[in-house]
């Protein structure tokens, strides 16, 4: 049977940005909290600070499972952590996995929204257009 799709969102898009900020809901236990990330194609995992994780409930000192990050020319290890769930464009994808990371503070965003989210939609870039069309 094939899979049906949602009506397409259209969000507003701007050509001249180096990144696509999207505001993604982080939910765990003791809460949740919105956190300004970068739609990231090229990232595996979505990417989260680990003060924010802390806040809604993980301890990714504590996690079991960690995974490779090359950053900087050196290869380091982050927890990674099943995350209650993670919503964006009004989708809500339950129990994902999130790496702990702390981008710089001078970043406009504090995480990537990557591909293990990304590959539950149907997205659409229309620079030209200047429009985002997501769909599910």
């Amino acid at each position: 049977m094939p899979r049906r799709f949602s009506t397409p969102r259209s969000y507003d898009l701007n050509p001249t940005s180096a990144i696509i900020p999207v505001d993604v809901l982080l939910e765990g236990p003791r809460g949740r909290q919105f956190v300004r990330m970068a739609l990231d194609t090229g990232a595996t995992y979505t990417m989260a600070p680990a003060a924010t994780l802390q806040a809604i409930g993980y301890d990714p000192a504590a996690a079991s499972k960690r995974v490779e990050f090359v950053a900087a020319g050196s290869i380091e290890y982050r927890p990674l952590l099943a995350v209650r769930a993670v919503g964006a464009f009004g989708v809500r994808i339950a129990s994902l996995d999130v790496v702990a990371h702390d981008l710089p503070p001078q970043s406009p965003i504090r995480g990537l929204l990557g591909l293990n989210f990304l590959k539950h939609l149907a997205l659409h870039l229309d620079f030209p257009r200047r429009s985002l069309w997501v769909s599910r």
